[in-house]
């Protein structure tokens, strides 16, 4: 094969193998649907699971809140109003979203198939009447009210496989409920790494084997 069809050949590997950006992290807003859009007032959203740790007991998938919940999702309340990205979630009850005094848990997972250290998740969150997030059961950032977004940066912490988030959700009775917006990226798949330095080492083999055959008839 010469050398002008090998390098064509691992051209066109290479092309295929390269990721044009980093790949991204699936993660799911509260409040949608698999295709990232806001679901009905009243729906469940099945991406998170929800615990109340005060009485010990699995509640069903959380109950999606928008404006047309009215109160107390904005302008009828005081909770940040609808958006297309996402809503607010909360214990399954009546349309105030109502639960008793304690601690919320809602729970969600993740897969990181790269290194750990390449993956990264940025993103914002809010609750009534106060959050802390855990990544793998690791306590960071703390979200304060509910008609403020607070930002939130995680850059480690992350294992390979599956990963957890967590957000503690503390109510101090009446309404209650979460809302998160986020996204994540990580290093492409080592498997297309691996494809490109095989690529790049067909070039370097065909360029030394061209130069001696030059030699051999010099």
């Amino acid at each position: 094969m010469s050398i002008r069809v090998t390098m064509a050949c691992v051209a066109i590997a290479i092309a295929a193998a390269t990721p044009s950006t980093a790949a991204n992290i699936a993660l799911s807003n509260t409040g949608v649907n698999n295709s990232g859009q806001v679901l009905a007032s009243g729906a469940s959203d099945t991406h998170y699971s929800l615990y109340y740790y005060d009485g010990g007991t699995n509640l069903p998938s959380p109950q999606v809140a928008t404006s047309a919940n009215g109160y107390p999702i904005a302008p009828s309340g005081p909770w940040l109003g609808d958006n297309s990205t996402s809503a607010w979630i909360g214990p399954v009850g009546d349309s105030a979203l109502d639960g008793d005094y304690g601690w919320y848990v809602y729970h969600t997972t993740f897969n990181v198939t790269a290194a750990p250290s390449s993956a990264s998740i940025t993103g914002r969150f809010s609750a009534d009447d106060f959050a802390y997030l855990a990544l793998n059961d690791s306590f960071s950032w703390y979200a304060n009210d509910f008609y403020n977004f607070y930002d939130f940066s995680l850059n480690s912490g992350f294992v390979q496989g599956e990963n957890t988030l967590d957000f503690w959700v503390y109510n101090y009775g009446g309404p209650t409920g979460l809302r998160v917006e986020m996204t994540g990226s990580q290093a492409p798949e080592p498997a297309s790494w691996a494809l490109m330095l095989g690529g790049f080492g067909a070039i370097g083999g065909a360029l030394r084997s061209r130069r001696k055959v030059t030699a051999r008839f010099a």
